[in-house]
């Protein structure tokens, strides 16, 4: 079943951090970086491969390597040079759409 929460902990504390205010994921290493959609963030560590199996199937788009971002939080897709994107979120926030990506992207993004 997909996640509902992911707990991440805080100092000596366990926060839960609800999926559904989830906005990206992006990897740092060994770490994955959590943002939400009131601008928290929040560091776990896990394999984005992994998370990305346990998040609720079309939520999330999966833009290169290492991020994942929300469907409903795209606000803009920018045709950038050699055939990728870059993707505007509601927050301002830019983040590039990798080469191998930018076909499922527009794929699943930019058709009717």
């Amino acid at each position: 079943p997909p996640l509902a929460r992911i707990p991440v902990r805080r100092r000596d504390d366990v926060v839960l951090v609800p999926v559904a205010q989830l906005v990206t994921v992006v990897a740092d290493g060994e770490l994955l970086q959590l943002t939400t959609t009131s601008g928290e963030r929040h560091t776990i560590t896990y394999r984005l491969k992994d998370l990305e199996a346990r998040l609720p199937a079309g939520e999330f788009v999966r833009l290169s390597r290492g991020a994942l971002v929300r469907v409903d939080a795209i606000r803009k897709v920018s045709p950038m040079p050699g055939g990728t994107y870059l993707v505007t979120l509601a927050s301002g926030a830019q983040l590039p759409v990798s080469r191998l990506r930018s076909r499922i992207v527009r794929d699943q993004l930019l058709r009717l």
